[in-house]
């Protein structure tokens, strides 16, 4: 599902399809982990603790896992080790993080959904008119799914955009160019800005369409 075409070099990953009501990893979680799910339920405890399983995991593999928990910081971003930028994703039956060193890797995002279309009525808030007009390009070049694509895109902007600044950016603050070689560049409506865009992969994989950013 996820390769490392979708990531800088220097990034580390882990991803695991779930079984409904698999509670093994939240029961082995950090107690201050746990904590910050203690009144959800279930479904969400155990997506919770899949995702931060393949968090220990990729920082394992990047050397920089010391078994102290992944808390969370503003609008729930996780806070990663401070030598570490990464991201972290879930959505029915996937979970996934990445990780890199935040000397060469400043911010990153990843994002996942089911390769299908959205539900009527999201397309028209989160897309800008010139968007809508590139998704009809990509479906006449036989690309399935496009605004999926795009909410992708503009999920994994906001996850790259918000460790930078820890600012809300609206679906509409940016301007997503989607290239059908599997690319896309995020342009940034909102001033001031630390970069002026951000760039990203794509990929239809197993019933999932995946995006990743990184700002490096």
């Amino acid at each position: 599902m996820l390769d490392p075409s979708l990531f800088p070099g220097s990034a580390r990953y882990c991803y695991l399809t779930s079984t409904p009501g698999d509670m093994s990893n939240f029961d082995a979680l950090h107690p201050a982990e746990k904590a910050l799910v203690a009144h959800a339920a279930p479904r969400r405890k155990a997506e919770f603790g899949d995702g931060r399983w393949c968090a220990h995991q990729a920082l394992a593999e990047l050397g920089r896992d010391s078994g102290e928990p992944i808390l969370r910081g503003d609008k729930g971003m996780p806070l990663w080790p401070a030598s570490v930028s990464g991201s972290l994703t879930h959505t029915e039956g996937f979970r996934a993080a990445v990780v890199a060193p935040r000397l060469l890797v400043r911010s990153m995002g990843l994002d996942a959904e089911i390769a299908t279309a959205l539900p009527e009525g999201v397309l028209g808030s989160i897309a800008r008119d010139s968007e809508l007009t590139q998704l009809s390009r990509l479906r006449a070049a036989g690309v399935s799914c496009p605004d999926t694509i795009l909410f992708c895109a503009k999920e994994a902007t906001y996850k790259a955009w918000f460790p930078l600044t820890h600012r809300w950016l609206g679906f509409e603050q940016a301007e997503v160019d989607i290239r059908e070689d599997g690319t896309f560049i995020s342009y940034l409506l909102v001033r001031p800005t630390p970069v002026p865009f951000i760039s990203g992969q794509w990929v239809i994989r197993d019933g999932l369409v995946l995006a990743s950013t990184a700002v490096v």
